[in-house]
């Protein structure tokens, strides 16, 4: 079965979202790890927690609380 088609735009809207809050890669991707989707916001969220992370403007991690 084809994954459905997602935009770039709202993946990445989701993927900063989710990084900002603090929520973890695992419960915050939407779509299978395996899907081009889910691939981009593994991506797009791991660089912006990286950014958030040299900028020191990391929430805490939800799976910590």
């Amino acid at each position: 079965m084809p994954f459905p088609i997602v935009s770039r735009e709202r993946i990445e809207r989701e993927a900063k979202a989710s990084a900002e809050r603090g929520d973890t890669l695992n419960a915050a991707c939407p779509y299978p790890f395996t899907d081009p989707a889910g691939e981009a916001f593994r991506d797009i969220f791991n660089q912006h927690r990286t950014a958030l992370i040299a900028l020191r403007q990391v929430p805490t991690d939800k799976a910590s609380q």
